[in-house]
């Protein structure tokens, strides 16, 4: 991991690069901007749910901040080096495909869906996704339509839109999903 300055210095440059006032990065992120403006100074560390934050209101993903070395413009990723990520409510896991490459903007995960017997909360944030269903049938709302994803369909929309992706069928889902943003758990 980066020293606080390294990673304070990546922040700023990737809040400048953007063209964004630090009161702009408060209003994106929910993290105020004093406490971003330390962390651009080397001052404090953030937590991570505030880089987390802090990354998808960048548009970046948080490996952009905290890789030891610089990301490479194309990235190889074995199977067994995924990390996963998972969201309990909605029943999905999410596997990374990509570390990410440099100046990249997309995520892109394989997606396991377990069942869930109600709908999940709904999530709104910036970018956009797509998801395409390679096993089972995955549920979808976006705004105020439902979709029923069978194997092959697929959706693309704007994350904008409250959304909620989630398997009721009795043998769960797969898909791959990729979007700009890393996935809002």
């Amino acid at each position: 991991m980066p020293s606080r300055e390294e990673l304070g210095r990546r922040l700023k440059t990737a809040r400048t690069e953007k063209g964004l006032t630090l009161k702009e990065v408060e209003i994106l992120s929910g993290v105020s901007m004093t406490h971003t403006s330390q962390i651009e100074r080397g001052m404090t560390s953030p937590t991570v749910g505030a880089l987390e934050k802090l990354a998808r209101a960048l548009e970046k993903s948080t490996s952009h901040f905290i890789e030891d070395s610089s990301i490479d413009d194309v990235c190889h990723m074995p199977k067994g080096d995924r990390n996963s990520l998972t969201n309990e409510e909605s029943g999905l896991v999410f596997s990374a495909l990509s570390a990410g490459i440099a100046r990249g903007m997309l995520h892109f995960y394989h997606v396991t869906a377990t069942p869930v017997m109600k709908e999940p909360g709904f999530r709104t944030h910036s970018g956009e996704e797509g998801i395409t269903v390679i096993k089972g049938t995955l549920d979808a709302v976006v705004g105020d339509k439902r979709y029923k994803l069978k194997v092959g369909d697929s959706l693309h929309f704007l994350s904008a839109e409250p959304h909620a992706i989630f398997s009721t069928a009795r043998i769960g889902a797969e898909a791959i999903w990729v979007g700009t943003a890393a996935p809002v758990l």
